[in-house]
């Protein structure tokens, strides 16, 4: 599998991926209070960083192609 960029679609679904075992993981070995509630909440945070970096490779490849609209 080849992955083209820090921006990749691949990458992202592969982070996501593991950001998803880990949550599982999270949900069967631990023990239900505050430390499991901090976990989800940062595992939350890194793949909405995960989904604003891809968003935000998708609008710089947009902004960088030429403009093909004619006179």
């Amino acid at each position: 599998m080849k992955m083209d960029g820090p921006g990749s679609q691949q990458r992202m679904y592969v982070a996501l991926g593991v950001i998803a075992i880990a949550a599982i993981g999270i949900g069967l070995t631990m023990e239900p209070g505050k430390y499991r509630s901090l976990a989800w909440v940062l595992l939350g945070f890194f793949a909405f960083r995960v989904l604003l970096g891809r968003q935000s490779a998708v609008r710089r490849g947009r902004d960088q192609r030429p403009s093909t609209k004619q006179g």
